[in-house]
C-alpha cells in the first residue's frame, strides 16, 4: 500500500532524511520519527497537521500537512517512524517541511531514532560505582548502597536527566550523574571542603528525577514531578533511607540535604541558594556538565558540512566543531 501513494516522483529513493543537511526549496522523500502531531485548523477553518519530526541525531523540524486524509488509520502517528514525501521551505526565517504525503511505516526501526549516551551504559554503571567507592565516611557509604539499591539502579540506568534539553537520552541521568560527579570531585581536590559530602551530594543530587520525569524520553513530567518538583523530591527520598543510618550523624545529613536543595540556585527553583563550599561546588560541577552536553548536543544534532552549526540562542551563536 506504501509503494502506490508514496512517492510521485519514481526516480527518488527513500533515505533516512537529515535534518541538518535539508536544502530549502528542494524535493524531499525519506523517514523521519514523529515526535508530534497536533490538529489544527487554517483561518477559513480548514483541516491541517502540525508535526514535529526527528531524525537520528536529535535534531527536530516543524512540518505541515494541509489536506490530511479523513481516515484517522491513514494519519501519521506519534511515537512512530514515518515516511514522507514533500518540499523544504522557509517560512517566517524558520526552515520547515510542506508535506505532499506521510505515512506511518513500521520498516525502519523506531529505537534507530532513540537517541542514546556518548558512553556506554555498562561503562558508566562502572563509573558510578567506582565513584561510590571513593566515599570513606561510614555512614554516607551506608546511605548511599541504601539510596541506590538494584531496583532503583535498574530505574537510574535508563532514565532520562531532562524532558528535551540536555540529557533527553536513554540513560542520561546516570551519564549528567557520573559526569557531575566527576567534576565536583576534581574539583574538590582544588578547595579546602568535606571530599565524602561532595561525592555523596553529587552522587544523589538528581535522584528525584526518578520520579519527576516519565520513563520514556521526551514524555515529560509525572503528576507528582509537575506539583513538587525534583528537587524536593530527591531531599524526602534520601530523608527516608536514612532513618535507617545509625552511623550518620544529624550534622552531617543536614550539610548532604543542603547540597541537593541548593544544586540548583533559587531563580531556578532550588529554594536555598547554596551556603557551604561543599554545595558550591556541586551546584557549579551541575552547571558545568549542562552547559558542556548541551553544547556537544547542539554540536551533533545541527552540525553542516562546513563544521559549523545553526544559530544557538543559548550560546549566543553558532558554534563550530573541531
Amino acid at each position: 500500500m506504501l509503494n502506490q501513494t508514496l512517492p510521485h516522483n519514481q526516480e527518488m529513493t527513500p533515505v533516512l532524511l537529515v535534518i541538518g543537511e535539508l536544502n530549502v526549496n528542494s524535493a524531499i522523500f525519506g523517514w523521519l520519527f514523529a515526535v508530534e502531531v497536533t490538529s489544527r485548523k487554517t483561518n477559513s477553518g480548514k483541516l491541517f497537521l502540525d508535526l514535529r519530526l526527528r531524525d537520528q541525531r536529535g535534531s527536530e523540524i516543524i512540518a505541515r500537512y494541509f489536506d490530511p486524509p479523513r481516515l484517522e488509520a491513514h494519519l501519521p502517528q506519534e511515537g512512530r517512524v514515518v515516511l514522507l514525501e514533500g518540499v523544504v521551505e522557509e517560512y517566517r526565517g524558520q526552515v520547515q517541511i510542506k508535506l505532499m504525503r506521510i505515512q506511518n511505516d513500521d520498516s525502519i526501526p523506531a529505537d534507530r531514532f532513540t537517541l542514546g549516551t556518548r558512553c556506554s551504559i555498562a561503562q558508566l554503571e562502572a563509573d558510578f560505582q567506582h565513584l561510590v567507592d571513593k566515599v570513606d565516611d561510614p555512614g554516607l557509604r551506608i546511605l548511599l548502597n541504601n539510596c541506590f539499591v538494584s531496583e532503583v539502579m535498574e530505574r537510574f540506568r535508563r532514565w532520562p536527566a531532562a524532558v528535551r534539553h540536555h540529557g533527553a537520552v536513554v540513560g542520561g541521568l546516570l551519564e549528567h550523574t557520573v559526569n557531575v560527579t566527576t567534576i565536583a570531585e576534581l574539583t574538590a581536590r582544588l578547595y579546602p571542603c568535606n571530599h565524602d559530602l561532595v561525592l555523596a551530594g553529587a552522587l544523589l543530587h538528581d535522584i528525584g528525577k526518578l520520579e519527576e520525569l516519565e520513563g520514556q524520553v521526551g514524555a515529560g513530567f509525572t503528576p507528582h514531578g509537575r506539583m513538587v518538583g525534583h528537587i524536593v523530591l530527591g531531599m524526602h527520598y534520601v530523608q527516608e533511607q536514612a532513618q535507617q543510618v545509625v552511623p550518620l550523624e544529624e550534622a552531617k545529613m543536614d550539610d548532604l540535604l543542603h547540597i541537593i536543595l541548593a544544586h540548583h540556585t533559587k531563580e531556578y527553583g532550588s529554594p536555598v541558594n547554596p551556603a557551604t563550599i561543599e554545595a558550591l561546588i556541586v551546584h557549579q560541577a551541575d552547571l558545568a556538565e549542562a552547559h558542556l552536553t548541551g553544547f556537544l548536543e547542539h554540536c551533533q544534532k545541527s552540525c553542516s558540512s562546513n563544521g559549523w552549526t545553526s544559530f544557538s540562542p543559548i550560546y549566543g551563536g553558532q558554534l563550530r566543531v573541531s
